[in-house]
């Protein structure tokens, strides 16, 4: 565990201030898409999320928030869930347009029905509440290993996942950053999300 706290912290103290000014940013900002679309379709923010999250897997960010606007629409305008294609898996599909005809008001729902550790913790993180969203590249992170996405050893396992949840949470309270004049400790999504930045740009991840 001490060693993964270590690798993380070690590509933090790599990060530029445009780094952590992305990284703390990324989450708000994915909160303020998903917002866009709520307002545009008069449909809850926390469902708007919980379908982003759901189309999630394997989807670049600018196709994920665009698959879910366009799904959220297809539904308000009553036109079949196949009238739009997503870049996720068919099952992920069924998922979302389940959160929509549920429409539950509370997290813990959506949260039941997303049913997956990632998707929940990338739910939670842009809902902001406590959590850390591990994918394959918070994996390598830690590890401080570039092992490819497709390879087995960035399926991650339920003990795993949360060993490394656990890592980043550590870490994050070894780190802090000046917020509005005053020093505070990085929330674990944050320091998630800032360590990615640094990554993705250190070896030319798109």
């Amino acid at each position: 565990m001490e060693q993964l706290v270590k690798n993380i912290i070690a590509t933090r103290r790599k990060a530029t201030l445009d780094d952590i000014e992305s990284g703390i940013g990324w989450y708000a900002t994915a909160q303020r898409n998903c917002l866009d679309i709520a307002e545009s379709f008069s449909v809850p923010l926390n469902i708007v999320v919980g379908v982003v999250s759901a189309l999630s897997p394997n989807n670049k960010w600018s196709r994920n928030i665009a698959n879910a606007n366009d799904l959220i629409g297809a539904f308000i305008n009553g036109d079949a869930i196949e009238s739009v294609k997503v870049s996720t898996y068919n099952a992920m599909k069924q998922k979302a347009w389940g959160i929509l005809e549920d429409m539950p008001t509370d997290n813990d729902t959506i949260i039941k029905m997303l049913n997956g550790q990632k998707i929940i913790s990338f739910y939670k993180c842009i809902m902001d509440l406590d959590a850390c969203c591990i994918d394959g590249h918070a994996r390598n992170i830690a590890y401080n290993e570039r092992i490819g996405l497709t390879d087995d050893r960035t399926n991650i396992g339920i003990r795993e996942y949360r060993n490394l949840v656990d890592a980043y949470i550590q870490a994050s309270k070894r780190c802090s950053i000046i917020d509005n004049g005053k020093r505070r400790k990085l929330k674990p999504y944050e320091l998630q999300a800032i360590t990615w930045t640094v990554w993705r740009k250190q070896w030319g991840i798109s």
